[in-house]
């Protein structure tokens, strides 16, 4: 696959020559100004190389690549430039601005083979972001799965949040929606080291002990101090810790440590809240009413958005029988899985996941499954 290449350079001629030397290994943009070179970034783009002279009217390279970077920041920039720049582009490149400094004029080897190292930089960088990326969802799901094996409540409950949490975020016009809903679904993580007995009293709103509800008070902190050791899951393990934090104590918080109370974390708050009154018995409209008299624990725009997104709520859903070759992995469960002998193995409002899946299969070969399986529909 060619890879694209743009070229910023006020001269016509200089940048005729640039696309006659590269356009047979690369796909070649070019642009006579800084300005078309952010446009043709942002609709265009992404590229894998961005080649700028230093002086060009109305912005001059140091100022372009330096936006190029925040745009787009694993796009590699070079800079070409004459002798007497000699001074900036130094500066330019240890600000980090640039990946090489080409002097005017250039012989076509050198030019050539500065493209072509500044091309397999690019490629290293990918290919290391896609491992991290890989490996970063293989521990995400590694965890989801632990979850809703260890605590299979506390995966009921998450798997409940995520939807609601991103309907909210989506009308805050949050911009990485997966982050809301990665923090929704691994909200419940720091439950694996409560027991069970505590999570179902807690589910079928039985007064906790005191020890009890410091035990499950901590556990938001669990899991903040469990994904905090994972690398580029930051924001989630923060929100994670937010989450039961009301946001009339944030001035106090700031004060204390600096810090505020997370968006992230403010979203957890209120569908957590809503969670909690639903579980009880109440209607969402019902539940609604009862936040709203404790309006002060929510941030005013994080409450608005998740009234609006109830007010399109229809309550109830269809419940449809399926038989267990029918199930598949992101269904919702409507009513306790059971073996033969009436052993719980899954929860209602569980979505079954891979995992999940192949645990019903397995367990259906062995003690085998009472069918037909109910799963929810919405209406």
């Amino acid at each position: 696959m060619k890879r694209k290449i743009l070229l910023v350079d006020d001269d016509p001629n200089i940048l005729s020559s640039y696309q006659r030397i590269l356009r047979k290994n690369y796909l070649i943009v070019a642009t006579e100004s800084a300005r078309e070179g952010i446009t043709a970034i942002k609709e265009q783009g992404p590229f894998a190389v961005v080649i700028s002279d230093f002086r060009m009217p109305e912005m001059d390279g140091v100022k372009f690549l330096a936006i190029v970077r925040s745009l787009t920041p694993d796009t590699v920039r070079i800079m070409l430039s004459g002798q007497a720049d000699m001074e900036v582009a130094v500066e330019a490149i240890n600000q980090g601005n640039i990946f090489r400094f080409l002097s005017k004029p250039c012989p076509v080897d050198v030019f050539l083979s500065s493209i072509n190292a500044a091309v397999e930089q690019y490629e290293l960088l990918m290919a290391e972001k896609e491992l991290l990326d890989n490996t970063l969802k293989g521990s995400i799901r590694v965890l989801i799965d632990i979850l809703s094996i260890i605590s299979p409540l506390a995966f009921k409950q998450a798997s409940r949040l995520t939807q609601t949490a991103r309907k909210v975020a989506a009308r805050l016009k949050v911009e990485r929606l997966w982050e809301i809903e990665l923090a929704a679904m691994l909200s419940q993580i720091g439950c694996v080291t409560i027991p069970v007995e505590i999570l179902k009293k807690r589910e079928q709103d039985i007064l906790l002990t005191e020890s009890e509800l410091e035990m499950f008070m901590a556990h938001p902190q669990q899991g903040k101090a469990l994904l905090s050791k994972i690398p580029r899951l930051e924001h989630i393990a923060e929100a994670i810790g937010d989450q039961a934090i009301n946001f009339n104590e944030n001035i106090a918080l700031m004060t204390n440590t600096g810090k505020g109370i997370s968006m992230l974390g403010r979203i957890l708050k209120v569908v957590l809240d809503l969670d909690g009154l639903l579980l009880t018995g109440k209607k969402h409209l019902d539940a609604l009413e009862v936040m709203r008299s404790h309006y002060e624990r929510y941030d005013p725009n994080v409450f608005a958005a998740l009234e609006a997104e109830l007010m399109n709520v229809q309550e109830g859903f269809v419940v449809k029988s399926i038989s267990l070759q029918e199930i598949a992995p992101g269904m919702v469960i409507a009513e306790n899985i059971k073996d033969t002998k009436g052993v719980d193995l899954i929860q209602a409002g569980s979505e079954i996941s891979d995992v999940l899946h192949l645990r019903l299969l397995n367990f259906a070969k062995f003690t085998g499954i009472r069918e037909p399986i109910k799963v929810l529909q919405t209406l």
